[in-house]
Formats: C-alpha cells, structure tokens, sequence
C-alpha cells in the first residue's frame, strides 16, 4: 500500500531536531509530493558549510549538470578568450557572481562560448534568431 502523502501540518527535522511546518521542507519529488528529511534552514546551511570549504567543486557540478563541460573546460575557454567576452570583447563579465556566462544553442546544447551578462542576455531576448539580428543591424544602419 502507498504511504499517505503529507501535504499539511508539520515535519520532523532530523538535522536540527525540531518540529516545523511542513512548508519549511524543500519538495525531493514535485510528482509524489514526497519532502526532505531535512529543512531549508538546515539545507541551506550545509550547502554554505560546503561550499565554503571548496567551491569548485560545486562550480564543476553546475557546469556539468547544466552544460555538460568541466570548470577545467571553462578555464580553457576562458583562457582561449583572452578572458573576454566571445562577442563583445569585455574583460567586465557583469552579474553578481563576475563570471561569463557560458552561451549554448537552447536546441542542439553545445556550447559555443563564454559571454558577459548583457552579450548573454541579448541573445536570449532575440531567442538566437539571426534574421531578427539581421533586421536590428538594418535598423541601426538606417537610423544612425
């Protein structure tokens, strides 16, 4: 028989030993509802002690879960750039963190360059559409 799901109420925390509301627990599966055995609270403060200790190590797992290239394959590309934006040429990555974002095609999910936040956030607002690129340059040209 399937366990009932608990959707309401209160958790126990096994990390801090307490009793809190059950919101206070991060979702393990959207689907079956099923909760962490441990709260945000005590979550959180691991993933800091963590990655405190050593954060490439979770730069490396970002990378690779998300892109599917190594923090050694980033430096490498950093490198190759000369430490600058693929597109626009600035040494300034902008962003909260100071590092370029990596730039990959949404479709196929290779990567094609390390880009500062604005170069990255411009492709994304022309979803990669080089005809709609095409007619900006045109525009720019006209009204120059």
């Amino acid at each position: 028989m399937a366990r009932a799901i608990q959707v309401e109420g209160t958790k126990y925390c096994k990390s801090c030993d307490t009793t809190k509301p059950i919101d206070d627990f991060y979702l393990r599966n959207k689907i079956s509802m099923v909760r962490h055995s441990t709260c945000k609270e005590c979550d959180r403060k691991r993933v800091a002690e963590n990655y405190a200790k050593d954060p490439s190590i979770y730069q490396n797992n970002h990378l690779k879960r998300n892109y599917g290239i190594t923090l050694n394959e980033y430096n490498e590309m950093l490198e190759e750039q000369d430490h600058k934006c693929a597109t626009c040429g600035t040494t300034d990555p902008g962003g909260k963190h100071g590092k370029f974002m990596v730039d990959h095609d949404h479709k196929t999910g290779k990567v094609r360059g390390l880009l500062c936040k604005n170069c990255n956030i411009a492709l994304g607002l022309v979803n990669d559409d080089i005809d709609l690129i095409h007619k900006m340059i045109n525009y720019l040209g006209i009204n120059s």
